[in-house]
This record gives C-alpha cells, sequence and structure tokens, in this order.
C-alpha cells in the first residue's frame, strides 16, 4: 500500500504515468504498469538484501543499483521532470518508505494481518534505533546511486544526440565502418 499512497497522496503527478489515473485504490495494484513496477521494486529490494546479507556481493548490489537507476531514462517523464524542476523522484520514493516502512521493521507499527503475529518476521538483538539507521542509510545509498546513474546515463545520451547533430556525416562513416567489421566476421 505505500506505493499506492506514493501515487494518491505524495506525487499524485505520477498517476498518469502509470496509467492509474481513473483507477480506484483498491484495483491499481492490478493495473499492468504500476503493478508491474511495484514487483519489479521488492524484486530489486530482496534482491540487494539478499546480495548484501548472504553473499555479501556489494559490487553486485552497486551495479543492480546503477543499472536500475539507468534504465529509468527510458521514462520520458523522469528524463523531463526529474532534473529540470529540482524534484527526485527517487528520493520521495526513498523517503516514503523510510517514513512508512522502517516502523514496521522495527516494530514500531504491527501488521494489520492479526494471525500472521505467531510468526517472528525480524528476530533481532539490535535496537530498534540501530535498524532504522541502518535501513535509512541503505535507501538512501540507492537513491544516491540510481540519481547518480540516471543523471549519467542521461548526460551520456544527450552528448550522443548532440554530437550527431553537430557531424552527421561521421556517424554514417561510423556505421559503414561497423558494417564492415560485422560482414568481415561472417
Amino acid at each position: 500500500m505505500i506505493f499506492v499512497d506514493i501515487v494518491n497522496d505524495t506525487v499524485p503527478e505520477l498517476k498518469k504515468v502509470f496509467g492509474v489515473e481513473r483507477a480506484p485504490k483498491a484495483a491499481m495494484l492490478k493495473m499492468p504498469k504500476f503493478g508491474g513496477h511495484v514487483v519489479r521494486f521488492t524484486d530489486l529490494i530482496d534482491q540487494l538484501t539478499n546480495m548484501l546479507g548472504y553473499t555479501e556481493n556489494l559490487l553486485g548490489a552497486w551495479q543492480l543499483v546503477r543499472k536500475t537507476g539507468r534504465a529509468h531514462i527510458k521514462q520520458q517523464f523522469l528524463e523531463m521532470n526529474q532534473s529540470a524542476k529540482g524534484t527526485n523522484y527517487f528520493a520521495i520514493v526513498a523517503n516514503t518508505f523510510i517514513a512508512e516502512f522502517i516502523p514496521y521493521l522495527t516494530g514500531e507499527k504491527e501488521e494489520p494481518n492479526v494471525d500472521d503475529k505467531k510468526k517472528v518476521r525480524f528476530a533481532s538483538t539490535y535496537a530498534p534505533l540501530l535498524i532504522a539507521d541502518v535501513w535509512r542509510r541503505f535507501f538512501n545509498v540507492i537513491v544516491e546511486q540510481m540519481t547518480d546513474a540516471f543523471e549519467q546515463e542521461s548526460h551520456k545520451q544527450s552528448n550522443a544526440l548532440n554530437q550527431k547533430a553537430l557531424a552527421p556525416h561521421q556517424h554514417v562513416e561510423d556505421d559503414v565502418r561497423k558494417r564492415k567489421k560485422i560482414q568481415a566476421y561472417l
């Protein structure tokens, strides 16, 4: 429900991006674009926590976050609004998760499903303050890396477009050279 709250309350301009502008709250997660994004985000968090917690694959986790940031350049909404307005949508999502999700991990809030109370979700000897601090840092690092990768990819693409605009004949020559190399391998 955190994603539904983000789209409805925190950043309503994202409703159109995810195709849920007319959908009621209860049906939003069933919408293909929005529901798919929620699934991919939860998979990302799951993969990152597994990489960091079980295999200690720091480089793999870092690469996954950077790749995710670069992949968001395909979203024209982000490309046009992320840096132009000074709004960082990655940070908005992370800050909402920090405010809404971390209290469940520290035990400040209880899960709404009472039947599920018998299972201990996160049995820990760590203090709730330490748990909150670690998760806060986790989300902040994700935001920093995704934002940096997004901005680098944006600059890279704009530079490539500028180069094509400035010297289109060079790109034709490069394409011919590449085709000749490919034909030489065949």
